[in-house]
């Protein structure tokens, strides 16, 4: 271990390396091989049964379709009225006509090539001048299959295996005209009939009639102990899934279709070598890639304790406050990644330290600008008495005299001078406040120039008590007034909306005035006006003060609208006042 912490840095990694993924490779390779063990034991077992299904379906179907074809030619040729013919007149024409049709019964294209045909006296014929190998045995055994099985098919084919190991056809043989059995016939199969199309690599199937008795096979060659192993199973009723027979494991599989039984066998021998494969493949790549690794990371570290030395003398130099370092980033490995992390943070801090001075200058103007307002927040409170008991005085001869439109102008008057007076010495009032005192504003400015001027004032129920900077609305309905729509001579309107969306205060102003010409459009989304040509805060320091406030949480946006005028659309961060504090409650609002 001593010697070890003694080692270079490179040395340690490589080390670790080696065996971190020797470790790798020794542990992936086990659960490849097992998982791959599980898995293709649980497919094979799952696919020799679906097989094994499909081949018992397709194995019923071509045993009845065989039986059906061989009657059907036997019909072709008449060979049932020629021996229903032969029973009634017992004539040797007539037996010569039914050897005659029978010897036509078998062609080159036949599946079988041996019949013996049995009348009703006991009259047999065959098809014995055919050339058929092992005859002698062939006719044997169709001589005993009839022998032993005297009972009546019912047209109905039964299949047998014969001594020789052939497979025999026994049915009944049925005249129709009138319906009656007029004999027997058996018919020997050529060759392996039941040869099963598109059969898995390692498979093999069985096929059993219904009593146990084995009639024959398909696919893969199954050894005869195996075979008989498996017989004697089904007959115990004991057949499973997964057996070891002459020291190998055959996964097997049984389905029953009508009179058959189908019993499918697929070896396990190719999947212990596909198990093996992934294991040789698994070391043999790993070693492969262990040797690789070794060698790239050996060129690696060569490369790497440089431009360690280099960060490290570049971060000494940041330290000591020289902000304006920059290390030359080559490469996207970690370490150029470092690099460029560590130049991204120096002129990141070195945009902070130049961000806090425009801070530090944007808070004395706000402050400047604080000041300004209290100072016309002073200008507004000279005498408020007196102006306010002057209002009083002339809302009394109003009333007095019946003037109704007096009476309601001069409370208009008092209650937005009185507005004034309580709101700008606040930074922030609700935006129920700001309406209030606009929809007094507007009132006061139709009666004075005797516009038909219509405005509306809504918001939804969340933008009620929502905070707003003071007066931030005034500056923009002002701005509609005096540039947008005076001096129209048709009726103007003025849409003032709040609502809430997304967590922001959304404010809309809108009129159907003259609109902006393309350059002041574009003058004023740029923020190149300050203030009004008439001295009062204009639509530019409303802009200024947003973003004196909130920053970039804050967005304006000015433009004409389609159906003409211009809109004005505020969106700030949505805050709210305690509850005790709210106000003005006595004025009705549009609320959506």
């Amino acid at each position: 271990m001593k010697r070890f912490r003694s080692l270079s840095f490179s040395a340690k990694l490589i080390i670790v390396y080696i065996c971190s993924l020797f470790f790798a490779i020794c542990a992936n390779t086990y659960n490849q091989i097992h998982a791959a063990a599980n898995v293709l034991e649980e497919e094979s077992s799952r696919n020799l049964r679906l097989l094994t299904e499909q081949v018992a379906l397709n194995f019923r179907e071509n045993q009845e379709s065989m039986g059906y074809s061989i009657y059907s030619r036997m019909a072709a040729l008449e060979i049932p009225l020629l021996m229903d013919a032969y029973t009634q007149e017992h004539s040797s024409a007539a037996l010569t006509d039914v050897r005659y049709a029978l010897t036509q019964m078998i062609t080159e294209s036949s599946d079988y090539d041996y019949i013996l045909l049995e009348m009703s006296d006991g009259t047999r014929l065959t098809t014995a001048g055919r050339t058929v190998r092992n005859q002698a045995d062939v006719q044997t055994n169709c001589d005993t299959i009839l022998d032993e099985h005297r009972s009546v098919t019912y047209g109905n084919s039964n299949w047998y295996r014969g001594t020789d190991g052939g497979v025999y056809i026994l049915r009944d043989v049925y005249a129709t005209s009138p319906l009656r059995r007029v004999g027997k016939v058996v018919i020997h199969m050529k060759g392996d009939i039941f040869s099963v199309s598109n059969v898995y690599e390692n498979t093999g199937f069985l096929f059993f009639d219904v009593h146990g008795d084995y009639l024959s096979g398909a696919g893969m060659a199954i050894p005869e102990d195996v075979r008989q192993s498996i017989e004697e199973d089904m007959a115990d009723g004991v057949l499973a899934e997964k057996k070891n027979w002459t020291k190998l494991d055959y996964y097997t599989a049984s389905s029953s279709s009508g009179n058959w039984i189908t019993v499918g066998i697929n070896s396990t021998a190719a999947y212990r070598d596909m198990v093996n494969r992934i294991a040789r493949n698994g070391v043999l790549f790993g070693c492969m890639g262990l040797l690789a690794g070794v060698a790239v990371l050996t060129v690696l570290m060569q490369g790497l304790v440089t431009k360690l030395l280099e960060l490290k003398k570049a971060m000494t130099r940041v330290a000591d406050g020289d902000f304006s370092q920059h290390i030359n980033v080559s490469g996207n490995d970690d370490i150029s990644l470092l690099a460029e992390t560590m130049n991204h943070m120096t002129s990141k801090i070195q945009e902070l330290l130049e961000q806090l001075v425009e801070k530090e200058r944007l808070k004395n103007e706000a402050e400047i600008q604080m000041l300004e307002y209290k100072y016309r927040s002073l200008e507004t409170q000279i005498r408020p008495h007196f102006i306010y008991n002057a209002l009083e005085t002339i809302n009394s001869m109003a009333k007095i005299r019946g003037n109704d439109d007096i009476v309601e102008i001069v409370q208009r008057i008092s209650r937005y001078f009185r507005s004034i007076t309580v709101n700008t010495t606040r930074q922030f009032i609700t935006c129920q406040q700001e309406f209030d005192m606009l929809r007094d504003y507007t009132e006061i400015y139709r009666f004075i120039h005797g516009d038909k001027l219509k405005t509306t004032f809504s918001a939804k129920e969340a933008a009620r008590n929502a905070l707003i900077p003071t007066m931030i609305l005034q500056p923009v309905v002002e701005n509609a007034l005096q540039h947008g729509i005076r001096g129209q001579e048709e009726d103007s309107e003025i849409i003032v909306h709040a609502y809430v969306k997304e967590n922001r205060l959304n404010i809309t102003v809108k009129d159907t005035g003259y609109g902006l010409s393309p350059q002041m459009e574009q003058k004023l989304q740029s923020g190149r006006i300050e203030a009004s040509r008439r001295g009062g805060i204009g639509v530019g320091n409303v802009r200024q003060r947003l973003q004196l406030i909130y920053g970039d949480d804050a967005t304006f946006t000015i433009s004409n609208r389609d159906k003409g005028g211009v809109a004005v659309r505020i969106v700030i961060p949505l805050t709210y006042i305690e509850p005790e504090i709210l106000g003005g409650d006595d004025l009705d609002w549009d609320l959506e």
